[in-house]
């Protein structure tokens, strides 16, 4: 179903942050990788990634979390780039399910370029929240 991308700036008092999703999406799995970065630098403040089943019906997508994913550090602390991976049912995992929901659904609308995608993620009855409602292009 392709490899999706959006990129984005938010601001938090005085610092600028560039972020980027990475969506892959599968028949019926789904990866999504958000990185952040100080602005004007190259090096990886964090990253968050989210994966698992997807189910598609129509212009309906039901994501159910398998697996949450930080950055890998090296020898001095410093995040890779790269993603590790927790399972369901670990202690890091249980500590962001705190924060995000299991499982979720999205509308979508898509061509060739782009896919729109908004999704409830926090289960709070609006896709008001960052995130939430986003237009994806296709890499």
């Amino acid at each position: 179903m392709g490899t999706w991308e959006f990129k984005d700036k938010v601001y938090s008092g005085e610092l600028t942050f560039n972020t980027t999703r990475t969506l892959v999406l599968t028949k019926n799995t789904y990866e999504e990788v958000y990185v952040i970065q100080l602005d004007n630098s190259s090096t990886i403040s964090t990253i968050l990634g989210l994966k698992g089943d997807l189910q598609v019906d129509d212009n309906q997508m039901t994501f159910n979390l398998t697996a949450v994913g930080e950055c890998l550090k090296d020898a001095q602390d410093k995040c890779t780039g790269s993603v590790e991976w927790f399972p369901k049912g670990s202690a890091t995992y249980n500590t962001y399910i705190q924060f995000i929901e299991e499982t979720y659904e999205g509308e979508f609308d898509a061509d060739e370029d782009y896919l729109w995608l908004v999704r409830d993620m926090n289960n709070d009855g609006d896709t008001e929240d960052t995130g939430e409602d986003i237009e994806f292009g296709r890499i």
